[in-house]
This record gives structure tokens, C-alpha cells and sequence, in this order.
């Protein structure tokens, strides 16, 4: 295990790391150029406006951040720093890496962090994470075009199915992914609760709804309620993992 971290954060691999987060960089700056550069010519937001959703969205940034972080860091110890960094900042999702690199450990009869773990295994992670990961940027680049013409026919002909969808669309997503956490399944039989991770994802709820209503009358709770909300969870979570071992 110690000759995989060895080869797995060593230069060749910082190297690409590097490049490849660049380009991730240099996309970002581009697309906040292009969209200031819009703003400016159609003067869609005020200098004030503007303000208000930097700060929003970076205070918004800080709640994800923590809870990638963590997984993260797990990861790290496992197939080393520069594909943890290829692959969480390019896609964002440290629990599907994790997840992947274990799927990918497997196929070789391996086990991440074990002695088993070879350099042939960590070769099979890293090309799972990365195929993986593959679906999503080939659906964007490939239907974004043709997503963008619906919408535009749908809110001539049907404006309150776009109000519809976009509203249903998030809740249906992290309604799944609460769901995913909760129940402990392999695939369609022995169904099992985690009530600790059920403890997390009521108590993040809660603590959104209440700070939405709460921020009626003191916006600011509005920018920090995904923080709040994911620290409040994290917090439940443990309490209640330490209270049921």
C-alpha cells in the first residue's frame, strides 16, 4: 500500500492534477468574464445586486465545501492526492469517487486502504472514477443545445410547466439522495434504516425550512442556510450515531 501512495502522489500525477484544474480555472474565469460582460451590456444587475450574490454564493460555497472536505480526505489516504483532486475538482462529488474507487478496487478482488490494494487495483479505481464521471459531461455537452430550445418553446407555449419542473426538479433530486442515505439496500432486498443518517437529513430539513421562514424578515439567514443546514446535519448525525452505538 505504501508503493501505491508513493507512485499515486508523486510528480507525474501532480503534474496532470495541475493541468487539468487549470483548465477547470481558466473555464471558470471565462464564463464569470462572459457573464459580467453581459450583465454590463444589458444592465441586468446593479453594482449592489451583484454584490449581494457574490456573497451569497459564496456563503453558499462553504456548507458543500465542508462536506466534501471530509470524504475527501478519506479518499486522499486511499488513491493519494492528485486523482482526488483531478476528480472531485472536475465533477464535485467526493461520495461518487469514493464510491467509484471502491467499485473499481472490487473488480480486481481488492479492498481501498488494504494491502491489496495494488497498483493494478488503483489503475482499475481510477479508470471506473473516471468513466464514471465520463456520463455526465458527454450528457451536458451533448444536450444542453437541444435542452435549451425545449425550454424556450415550453415557456412560449406552457410558461407554468417550466415554473413546474424547475421547482419539482430539486426537490425530486435531493429528495432521492436523502432517501439513498437513509436506507441501506442491496438492490431490490434487505431494506434497512440508518437512523442516524435518517437523523441527519430530517434535522438539515428542518433547519431549512426554518431558516427560509426565518429569513421573511432577517434575509441574511437566507445566504447562510445551506451552511447551517449542513453543519446542523452533520451535527444530528453524529450525535445520533454516538447514541445508538
Amino acid at each position: 500500500m505504501e508503493q501505491v501512495l508513493q507512485i499515486a502522489n508523486g510528480p507525474v500525477l501532480w503534474l496532470f492534477a495541475t493541468l487539468v484544474i487549470g483548465v477547470v480555472v481558466v473555464q471558470s474565469l471565462l464564463y464569470l468574464r462572459m457573464t459580467l460582460d453581459f450583465s454590463d451590456r444589458y444592465a441586468i444587475l446593479t453594482p449592489e445586486e451583484r454584490r449581494i450574490v457574490y456573497k451569497t454564493a459564496a456563503i453558499n460555497s462553504v456548507g458543500p465545501a465542508i462536506a466534501i472536505f471530509f470524504v475527501a480526505v478519506s479518499l486522499m489516504a486511499m488513491v493519494g492526492g492528485p486523482v482526488t483532486l483531478m476528480r472531485v475538482g472536475v465533477i464535485g462529488s467526493a461520495v461518487f469517487e469514493f464510491l467509484a474507487a471502491d467499485q473499481g478496487a472490487k473488480a480486481l478482488g481488492a479492498k481501498l486502504g488494504a494491502d491489496s490494494y495494488t497498483l493494478q487495483a488503483l489503475a482499475a479505481s481510477v479508470w471506473v472514477m473516471t468513466l464514471g464521471g465520463m456520463g455526465w459531461l458527454l450528457s451536458a455537452f451533448l444536450l444542453t443545445k437541444g435542452l435549451d430550445r425545449a425550454q424556450n418553446k415550453m415557456s412560449v407555449s406552457n410558461p407554468g410547466l417550466i415554473r413546474a419542473v424547475g421547482t419539482a426538479t430539486p426537490v425530486a433530486i435531493f429528495g432521492l439522495l436523502g432517501v439513498n442515505a437513509v436506507i441501506d439496500k442491496t438492490w431490490l432486498s434487505n431494506f434497512k434504516f440508518e437512523l442516524d443518517d435518517m437523523a441527519a437529513v430530517v434535522v438539515a430539513a428542518l433547519c431549512m425550512v426554518i431558516l427560509h421562514m426565518m429569513g421573511k424578515h432577517r434575509a441574511w439567514l437566507r445566504e447562510w442556510s445551506v451552511g447551517f443546514a449542513l453543519i446542523a446535519g452533520l451535527v444530528a448525525g453524529s450525535v445520533a450515531s454516538h447514541l445508538l452505538a
